[in-house]
């Protein structure tokens, strides 16, 4: 007895200490400026220069920070979670530079008082997001009004919004904002997956779909501009909260900016939505390029949108699966050709 009871207590104390070890792992906040190790991003900020690489390695981040400095890059190792963090009641990355890197962290649970806060809050000029994967937050990205671009790529953005139409997967005000490789879902609380003052936005080879979300919209432009989606997997949601898709100008405000056009392009386009479906609502638009898009599902003005498009009135008529299916970004070609060989198209 004696022997079992020893035996018990040192298969406890090893497990306890295994756990101990596994809980500090996944809690670790080692960071490395230019080489130098700090225990936390907060000790970290201080050392941080102009030009300065930040990596992070994996664990959970809990608090937010603001930098300032200049053609900085930050690094995370897979791994890197900010859990409810948030600095300046803004975000959990404040940045404020100009020629600024992201690459390779997660945000979740990011809320501020104000019912905005970000993964990444931008008031610089120039920033490259890159493998983000932002979730069940009130906003993704958010900036002020910036010069340059903001640029997003191999990114993912899910379950995000709040306030009633106020918070959106990212709210861009820059010369150009550009999502390539990307995807936004179920974006929720009337919130669009882009909301954008930008001069220009362009969205290429990236899936937006309202899956179960109430969202507003995919994609709203709010003071015109040049719009250009190509190569993208586009989907409405049965609630979504309003029938277009993408919003061009909606708020009636004067231009903004010298050119102001949209141009759409070989895009795979589904409406789920069993209310109305539309496709864009726009306003003074000096030029509207709608062409190689292949449409599944009804929508309304239809000879407006169809020429130059293909369109399916159902996904039975195209022969795909019902919803929820959706194809991957890199099964688009693949997917939209089947639909052309096997599909009825439907004549207008």
């Amino acid at each position: 007895m004696q022997k079992t009871k020893h035996n018990n207590g040192f298969g406890q104390s090893l497990i306890l200490f295994i756990a101990l070890c596994f809980s500090s792992v996944l809690h670790a906040e080692k960071v490395i400026v230019d080489g130098m190790p700090f225990d936390s991003l907060k000790s970290a900020v201080a050392a941080i220069q102009d030009g300065s690489t930040v990596y992070l390695e994996k664990g959970v981040y809990k608090d937010g920070v603001y930098i300032t400095k200049n053609d900085i890059s930050i690094l995370g190792e897979p791994g890197v979670v900010f859990d409810g963090a948030s600095a300046d009641g803004k975000a959990a990355l404040v940045l404020t530079g100009k020629n600024v890197v992201v690459e390779s962290i997660e945000c979740k649970n990011i809320a501020v008082p104000d019912g905005n806060g970000a993964c990444i809050r931008f008031e610089g000029e120039n920033i490259t997001i890159r493998d983000l994967y932002v979730h069940d937050s009130q906003s993704g990205v958010k900036t002020s009004r910036v010069k340059g671009f903001v640029h997003i790529e191999f990114s993912k953005f899910e379950r995000i919004g709040n306030r009633n139409g106020y918070s959106h997967g990212m709210y861009i005000i820059a010369d150009e904002l550009k999502v390539r490789y990307s995807q936004i879902l179920s974006t929720k609380s009337e919130g669009s997956g882009i909301k954008s003052r930008s001069k220009r936005v362009i969205v290429e080879n990236s899936l937006l779909a309202s899956l179960d979300g109430v969202d507003s919209r995919l994609i709203d432009m709010a003071e015109y501009g040049e719009l250009i989606v190509r190569d993208s997997i586009l989907q409405q949601g049965d609630n979504s909260s309003n029938s277009q898709l993408i919003a061009y100008g909606l708020e009636k405000k004067a231009r903004q900016f010298a050119v102001n056009r949209i141009e759409l392009r070989n895009n795979l386009i589904f409406f789920d939505r069993t209310r109305p479906n539309v496709l864009i609502s726009k306003q003074l638009d000096d030029e509207f390029i709608n062409r190689g898009n292949m449409f599944i599902g009804d929508l309304n003005h239809v000879p407006q949108m169809v020429p130059g498009n293909e369109w399916y009135m159902s996904r039975e008529d195209a022969k795909l699966e019902a919803y929820p299916f959706l194809p991957s970004i890199s099964e688009r070609e693949k997917i939209m050709d089947f639909v052309r060989i096997a599909g009825t198209p439907k004549n207008i």
